[in-house]
């Protein structure tokens, strides 16, 4: 059986099914500028809610995830992450006990995005106690984890590394998605460092990918065999 994927200059390409609005695409777009390899992956834009079309490689349905030029996918994006690095000179994940630190801030990152998806997603529905509740349970992480990143702050004078990326792009969906919460009003050196960091070229590709070096995968039919 012939494999999936995608080829440019004879080269296999891997396949990224991204939603633009996604902080875990963001972050594994960024990852993908960082690590130099935005010439060995085409972009797939889907709206996971909508298109089935993903559910035939994640089971999940969710984005972002990786098709392989094998034909098999990876997901979801700390796995993704991991393999993207393992394939470049440059490095996102630090050798050492360093990488515990990193990888703890991804986790903050990750849960901070989930956090704000989760309380934005729930304050659409009609609102009663158990649900105000969850909200609450929401919003008690998003200060935590905020407060966390604020108290501890000399991960920010560190070179680039995932946990920066994850915490980057949660910063950026939790400005788009809840600006209600003035996050940055008590937070000063977070604020400072994430209203500078986004200005890297690897955030600005990851807001608007379509701009980048990245080739980009007719939706209608994205797959191509090869």
């Amino acid at each position: 059986m012939a494999a999936i994927g995608a080829k440019r200059g004879g080269t296999d390409l891997m396949q990224l099914f991204y939603a633009p609005r996604s902080p875990f695409s963001r972050k594994i777009l960024a990852a993908i500028v960082e690590l130099g390899l935005t010439a060995q992956v085409s972009l797939v834009r889907v709206d996971p809610w909508t298109d089935e079309t993903l559910r035939r490689y994640n089971p999940a349905c969710k984005v972002p995830t990786l098709l392989l030029a094998d034909g098999s996918a990876l997901f979801d994006s700390p796995v993704i992450a991991r393999y993207l690095d393992s394939l470049s000179e440059n490095i996102l994940i630090p050798p050492g006990p360093q990488v515990w630190d990193a990888l703890r801030r991804e986790a903050l990152g990750d849960a901070l995005a989930e956090a704000v998806i989760r309380r934005f997603v729930d304050q659409l529905s009609r609102r009663d106690d158990r649900l105000d509740r969850v909200v609450a349970r929401q919003e008690a992480a998003i200060t935590a984890i905020l407060d966390r990143l604020e108290a501890a702050a000399d991960w920010m004078r560190a070179p680039t590394d995932l946990g920066h990326l994850a915490i980057a792009c949660a910063l950026d969906y939790l400005d788009g998605r809840s600006p209600e919460l003035a996050w940055g009003a008590q937070r000063h050196l977070l604020a400072a460092w994430f209203y500078d960091f986004r200005g890297n070229s690897s955030m600005k590709i990851a807001a608007d990918p379509e701009k980048g070096a990245f080739r980009i995968v007719n939706q209608s039919h994205p797959l191509v065999e090869v």
